[in-house]
């Protein structure tokens, strides 16, 4: 499956939807497209991440240690994008990611994030940023 279907979902959903079960569904696909595409990314890029829970963090680690400033400020706003997703998730309490101004404005920085990451995961500076990534893993053991 390719990853942006959920975020054609999520998109659909904020354009479309009416309800905070909508809205909030809308965030976590959002979120989860974004993080399958930097799983896909770094595969295609030959950097093999373990499925586990930590697999979140390390694909966001990746990016941070890319030496590519996109990427890097990607990184910081892929875990601004997950923490909200844990709250469309699990704060039922929380009435914000219930309303469809804050679900579309998520659902744009997920669609901003995907276009970049795939812009510099793909485009001029590819090998650089695989270096990079390759002198991170050797100096942390990863």
């Amino acid at each position: 499956m390719n990853p942006k279907e959920f975020q054609y979902l999520a998109s659909g959903l904020v354009e479309h939807g009416v309800s905070a079960s909508e809205f909030r569904t809308a965030i976590s696909r959002a979120y989860y497209a974004v993080y399958n595409l930097g799983i896909n990314l770094l595969k295609e890029m030959d950097f093999d991440i373990p499925k586990t829970t930590d697999a979140h963090v390390f694909m966001r680690r990746h990016f941070n240690n890319s030496g590519d400033i996109e990427l890097i400020e990607a990184a910081e706003k892929i875990k601004d994008l997950k923490t909200k997703r844990k709250h469309a998730d699990y704060d039922l309490d929380r009435p914000d990611v219930e309303k469809k101004q804050n679900a579309k404005a998520i659902v744009h920085l997920a669609a901003r994030l995907i276009k970049t990451m795939e812009k510099q995961c793909t485009g001029e500076n590819r090998s650089q940023i695989i270096k990079s990534i390759e002198h991170w893993r050797k100096k942390t053991s990863h």
